[in-house]
């Protein structure tokens, strides 16, 4: 990996992010709906190796996405732990 700066019109097929799962919340919206689970997460922020090079590219940033009860995504995510988010073009 390299920090060298590329002209803004390369083209690419894709965007990849290094991200750290801030949170897991749960809400339940109402005694007759299942909960649902909030995952937050925030851009990896840091000062040597491949930290470093992610925050270079993406200084700040964040998102969360939300996941049904009882669903396998909701296992993979834990608090602190960090991970890749590649963003590729939708047909």
């Amino acid at each position: 990996m390299s920090n060298e700066p590329i002209p803004q019109d390369t083209p690419i097929q894709a965007v990849r992010a290094k991200i750290t799962i801030n949170g897991v919340t749960t809400n339940r919206w109402s005694l007759h709906q299942p909960p649902l689970h909030k995952v937050e997460f925030g851009v990896v922020c840091g000062d040597q190796g491949e930290d470093k090079y992610y925050s270079d590219a993406t200084p700040s940033g964040g998102g969360w996405i939300q996941i049904s009860d009882g669903r396998p995504a909701l296992n993979f995510f834990k608090p602190g732990k960090k991970y890749y988010l590649t963003f590729t073009e939708a047909e």
